[in-house]
């Protein structure tokens, strides 16, 4: 089984229109503690959220993937999630890191919500990625 969730981070980190929002600020599965103390800025954070559907005879995952798009205020959220929404949209039988994704289908969001404990705002959707589970050479 290829480690989709790491293609993603690599496929997103590519993008110019997502790496203008965060820089190098996309993280698996939470921010790191290092980041916690300069929030709430630009960041975003993916994590698998249950839903791999497959089929035994094709060798196709397509996980369902949560996207956490953080801003100092949602107007910044927004912007992190538009980008992101934008290069995902795009995503077409791309090789990433011997990953091939073959496309997402962006399933639910953007929703504009706020930590309750840290107060930070940020806006959420989500999106079902299909990927080979063979690696590529």
């Amino acid at each position: 089984m290829t480690d989709i969730l790491a293609a993603l981070l690599v496929f997103l980190g590519a993008d110019v229109n997502v790496t203008a929002q965060v820089g190098t600020r996309i993280f698996a599965g939470e921010l790191p503690r290092s980041e916690i103390d300069n929030m709430p800025r630009k960041a975003a954070v993916l994590r698998y959220s249950g839903g791999i559907e497959n089929n035994s005879f094709v060798p196709l995952a397509r996980p369902r993937v949560d996207i956490t798009s953080y801003g100092a205020t949602y107007f910044e959220a927004g912007e992190v999630d538009r980008a992101i929404y934008t290069a995902l949209k795009a995503m077409d039988r791309e090789t990433v890191d011997n990953v091939l994704l073959h496309g997402a289908a962006l399933s639910g969001g953007p929703l504009m919500l706020k930590d309750p404990q840290a107060g930070w705002t940020y806006q959420w959707r989500s999106a079902v990625i299909t990927a080979d589970e063979r690696e590529t050479i």
